[in-house]
């Protein structure tokens, strides 16, 4: 393969992976640098509960209850035990439920604008979302293994890659020594 075909390739992925990579590198920094995100949650229903109940029974009960308080709400599917219930995706506006003793709480949650970001970062957005994530990371994947190769075997740019690709490697596996 020429050269200036695989420079295309690279320049290709880059420019798809960049939205996605500074999206995902923003979430993350905002995550570690300033601290959790925000979520608006308020009690919307206390049900009374005359037994204990299993998680297909609590999922039953929850599933109806949505309906009842919301009807217009739409949810991808329903996560958790017999004790906490949370329906998915949590990228926007979501409910829980969750039993104490004999009464089961049921919240809504509505989250920030960083929090949602963070939900798709972690892979908790739309099912849909997954498939489209998972590519775009390859996509990322590519991107870096074909910048690493133009880098590579270009002369004049081998020895700052080489210095780059071991200095990322050591900060990287460090963080696993702290």
């Amino acid at each position: 393969m020429k050269r200036i075909t695989f420079i295309k390739i690279h320049l290709y992925l880059s420019g798809v992976a960049i939205v996605f990579m500074g999206l995902m590198a923003t979430s993350g920094a905002l995550h570690l640098l300033a601290g959790n995100e925000d979520v608006e949650s308020k009690n919307v229903k206390t049900i009374t509960l005359e037994s204990d109940m299993d998680k297909d029974q609590l999922t039953t009960l929850f599933e109806n209850e949505l309906k009842s308080i919301d009807e217009n709400y739409s949810f991808d599917y329903i996560k958790g035990s017999n004790k906490s219930l949370t329906a998915r995706p949590t990228s926007r506006t979501y409910y829980t439920i969750k039993v104490q003793e004999n009464q089961a709480l049921i919240e809504k949650h509505i989250p920030s604008i960083r929090l949602s970001l963070m939900e798709l970062h972690k892979g908790h957005g739309p099912r849909t979302s997954r498939p489209i994530l998972g590519i775009l990371g390859l996509i990322v994947i590519g991107a870096v293994l074909s910048g690493l190769w133009l880098g590579w075997s270009s002369p004049q740019f081998r020895k700052i890659t080489i210095a780059t690709g071991i200095s990322g490697a050591l900060i990287y596996f460090g963080l696993f020594l702290l």
